[in-house]
C-alpha cells in the first residue's frame, strides 16, 4: 500500500500525512491494529535524535542491523555536568512523545500477559522476592557498584528484580514494533555483563559503548541500554529504544 499523495500539496507535511493514513488504515477494519509512524531524518538535530534503535528479526529478537547482534547509538551523547536522572513526569513524557509503542505492540503484549508470558518465577534462581529491588535512582553508579560483594552474581540478582515488571509495562520504555520474546540465560548473563562493564556516560559529549544484543528481546535489550545510559542529555532528553523488524 502507498499514499502517493503525500509526496504533494496539504499532506505533505509529516503530521498531516500520518494522521491521513491512520484514517484510511482504521477504515479497513484489519484483523490486528496498524498504524502510521513518522521517523524523521537521522540527525544529531531531529526531534527523535534521542532513539537508539533495536533492529529486530522474524523472530522478534535482536539481531542487529548487520544480523551479528551490533548495536551502537548513532550520534554523541551530551550531558551536563550537573545532570542526574529525570523525575520531572513531564520531562519524562516528551522524551518519548515522539516513540510510542505501535498499537500493534500494545497489542501483542495484552495477548502474551494472559499467559504470564516470559515471567521470571520462582524456579529462577536470580529472583528473590525483592530483596535486591532497585536502588535510588539518584545514587552514584560507581557506588552502587561496589555495593556488590560478589559480583556478577549479587549484580544480576538486583539488576533481574524487577525484569518482570519492566516487561509487563514495556510500552512505557519501548517504542516502535516488538513482541514479548524470551531471552535464554545465555543470552541475559550477557546483558549483565555488559550493563556491569560499562559506566553511565559522564559529564561532556561522548560515543556510546557498542553493544551486543544478539538473541535478547527487544525489551531485555532496551532494559540494557537504560541502565547503561542513565543520564539524560543537553537537551533533557533520556536515551530512547525505538524497535523495528530490519
Amino acid at each position: 500500500i502507498a499514499w502517493p499523495e503525500c509526496m504533494t500539496g496539504a499532506l505533505n507535511d509529516a503530521q498531516a500525512c500520518e494522521k491521513h493514513i491512520n484514517e484510511e488504515l482504521a477504515a479497513m477494519n484489519l484483523s490486528s491494529p496498524v498504524e502510521a509512524l513518522v521517523i524523521y531524518t537521522r540527525t544529531p538535530e531531529s526531534p527523535t535524535s534521542n532513539a537508539w534503535v533495536i533492529p529486530l528479526g522474524d523472530d522478534g529478537l535482536c539481531e542487529g542491523k548487520y544480523g551479528d547482534g551490533r548495536i551502537w547509538y548513532d550520534f554523541e551523547w551530551c550531558v551536563d555536568d550537573t545532570s542526574s536522572p529525570l523525575k520531572d513526569s513531564y520531562l519524562i513524557k516528551k522524551s518519548k512523545k515522539l516513540l510510542p509503542a505501535s498499537k500493534w505492540s500494545i497489542w501483542k503484549m495484552e495477548e502474551n500477559a494472559k499467559s504470564n508470558f516470559c515471567s521470571y518465577d520462582s524456579s529462577n534462581p536470580y529472583n528473590n522476592g525483592g530483596y535486591y529491588r532497585r536502588r535510588l535512582a539518584e545514587e552514584d553508579w560507581t557506588e552502587r557498584k561496589l555495593q556488590f560483594r560478589d559480583p556478577p552474581d549479587d549484580f544480576k540478582r538486583w539488576l533481574l528484580s524487577d525484569i518482570d515488571q519492566w516487561r509487563l509495562e514495556a510500552d512505557k520504555h519501548v517504542g516502535g514494533d516488538f513482541e514479548t520474546r524470551c531471552s535464554g540465560y545465555g543470552e541475559i548473563d550477557k546483558m549483565v555483563k555488559q550493563v556491569w562493564e560499562n559506566f553511565s556516560p559522564d559529564e561532556g559529549c561522548q560515543r556510546l559503548p557498542e553493544l551486543n544484543c544478539l538473541g535478547l528481546s527487544a525489551i531485555d535489550t532496551c532494559k540494557m541500554i537504560k541502565e547503561i545510559v542513565r543520564y539524560p542529555n543537553d537537551k533533557k532528553q533520556n536515551i530512547e529504544c525505538f524497535a523495528q523488524y530490519q
